[in-house]
């Protein structure tokens, strides 16, 4: 076979490749559907995308989609419809259609500045497009140009999408990063969307301890205490645990209303605060927050599952266990605990007096008995 043949069939198939590519691409593609609508006071609006959409720089129209695609924008207000469509067929032809009341329209002047004025609203307000937008409002505008575009969009959902954009690509410093949270908190009504965004900040927080306040002003907006205690877990695993991240994350917990989210948020971070006096007192008065014996003790059991415990955290848990209400959820703690406090005289008594605060004979005489059996006491 000649060296020519060998190229026209190298070639061929490479051809073939990239056609190939091509066509499970635009497949892919066409697999998208994008859906936003907006109903308010007898205005109904709706946006469907099929496959992917490019819109014009000022995104007042729409300049390609994808071949076999479609993107349909309608608009009801005082009872008269429009609808525009642009559509992309098989031939590669870009075919643009418009409607009132049902009625095909030719695109007119006044079709073509409501379409400019629906195609950046439906955009705007359904966060589509919203990374290559941010990056646009930001070459032109900067931070500032962003925020005042998050200030026009209604729904929270959008609201969201933007203010993650513009974390992404606003390289931002302390000061910027603070207007975002503080805007966030304001404007952000869903627990869902703003626990989304705090925990995709997170991990920008690190050397920024001038934004810490703002951003847990943001997390105290969250009223599920779900999403709440999902915010602080992340907040603490994405960042070095500093004391002021540490102080503001207890404060933070004790807000939460949940004892099984409380506990579960401080069962994760019990280790953090042991090394220092400041933050075991405020780890403490949260754990003493809890209301239910069960989780309470739950929080001091995963406690002494750290080695080496100092006198003064023995002391602290005994503390707390003297206020758990239950006999039964007592009894079963300084059980779970007895070995690290029965071979120190100081803590031994301390520890007996606690189990003296059981009303009930049964448990107080449960923990006795295993006491005497295990030599623990004479």
């Amino acid at each position: 076979m000649r060296k020519s043949t060998l190229a026209v069939l190298a070639f061929a198939l490479c051809a073939l490749a990239s056609f190939q590519s091509s066509a499970q691409k635009k497949q892919d593609e066409l697999q998208n559907l994008s859906r936003w609508q907006l109903s308010d006071d007898g205005l109904k609006q709706r946006i469907e995308i099929r496959g992917r959409a490019e819109f014009t720089d000022d995104y007042k129209d729409i300049r390609d989609v994808t071949v076999g695609g479609y993107v349909k924008i309608e608009e009801e207000r005082d009872q008269q419809s429009r609808r525009y469509e642009v559509r992309h067929d098989a031939n590669g032809q870009l075919l643009r259609s418009y409607y009132v009341n049902g009625n095909s329209r030719t695109i007119d002047n006044d079709a073509r500045a409501w379409i400019a004025k629906i195609v950046l609203q439906a955009v705007r307000q359904g966060g589509i497009d919203a990374d290559k937008r941010v990056q646009t409002i930001l070459r032109q505008q900067g931070v500032q140009g962003v925020l005042d575009e998050i200030d026009q969009i209604k729904g929270d959902y959008a609201k969201r999408v933007y203010f993650e954009a513009l974390v992404k690509f606003g390289n931002l410093n302390t000061a910027a990063l603070q207007s975002v949270l503080q805007k966030s908190a304001a404007q952000i009504t869903s627990d869902y969307e703003q626990a989304q965004l705090l925990i995709g900040i997170a991990p920008i927080l690190a050397g920024k301890d001038a934004a810490m306040g703002a951003f847990f002003v943001a997390v105290a907006t969250i009223k599920s205490d779900y999403e709440h205690s999902r915010v602080l877990t992340t907040v603490l695993q994405k960042n070095p645990q500093s004391r002021e991240l540490l102080l503001q994350v207890a404060m933070s917990t004790r807000a939460i209303s949940s004892d099984y989210e409380k506990a579960n948020v401080l069962k994760q971070v019990a280790s953090m605060y042991l090394d220092d006096v400041a933050l075991r007192g405020v780890f403490f008065q949260t754990i003493d927050s809890i209301k239910s014996d069960y989780e309470h003790r739950g929080v001091l059991s995963e406690l002494v599952k750290n080695r080496n415990l100092g006198t003064e955290v023995l002391h602290r848990m005994l503390d707390s266990a003297a206020g758990i209400g239950s006999d039964y959820e007592k009894a079963s703690f300084l059980l779970e605990v007895s070995q690290s406090y029965t071979n120190d005289s100081r803590l031994k008594d301390a520890f007996l007096k606690v189990v003296e605060t059981i009303k009930s004979d049964y448990e107080r005489g449960r923990v006795l008995s295993t006491l005497l059996k295990n030599k623990q006491i004479g």
